[in-house]
């Protein structure tokens, strides 16, 4: 089995260690004390620059979202190709980008949307696996994704090709 999944519970365990506790998008209530009935957390809100860079105003991440770079196809690369890639994307006059943490790439899931389980304002998503910067304690040659299909996600070898987007702290 290529993927492992992770448990709810844990990711948001992880979340609340540090920065802000975002709603997850979920407002249909499937059962009572579910994320629908409580609703908890700061809401999402993005803003979209006219170069297609989208900036998390609840975090202050600002995302890439143009990939003219790449001839308008979003970067699918394994992951050390990721990471280089980052490092080295100029993107609206900045070139402090780099490959995302498990934590960041997940707050912008929105478990009330799937295919894909992002915002709208983001119109460059794929419902695929995107890389994160986190390596797997449990080894080396592997690392965390984020699926923006359902908002899962899982480890992959890095020598696997995932898609990339890239991030930076913002002002």
């Amino acid at each position: 089995m290529r993927k492992v999944s992770f448990s709810l519970a844990l990711l948001a365990a992880a979340l609340l260690a540090d920065g802000p506790v975002l709603k997850t998008g979920q407002t249909t209530v499937y059962k009572q004390g579910d994320d629908g009935t409580y609703q908890a957390g700061l809401a999402r809100s993005y803003t979209r620059n006219a170069v297609g860079v989208v900036k998390d105003n609840a975090t202050g991440l600002e995302w890439q979202d143009d990939y003219s770079d790449n001839g308008g196809y979003i970067k699918d690369a394994n992951w050390t190709d990721a990471v280089a890639y980052c490092d080295s994307l100029t993107l609206d006059g900045k070139s402090d980008w780099r490959l995302p943490s498990l934590k960041e790439l997940r707050t912008l899931v929105d478990r009330g949307r799937t295919d894909p389980a992002v915002d709208p304002t983001f119109i460059n998503t794929a419902s695929r696996d995107y890389w994160s910067s986190t390596t797997s304690a449990g080894g080396t040659t592997v690392a965390w994704d984020v699926s923006f299909y359902g908002g899962d996600g899982g480890i992959d070898r890095k020598t696997y090709s995932c898609y990339v987007r890239c991030v930076r702290s913002g002002q």
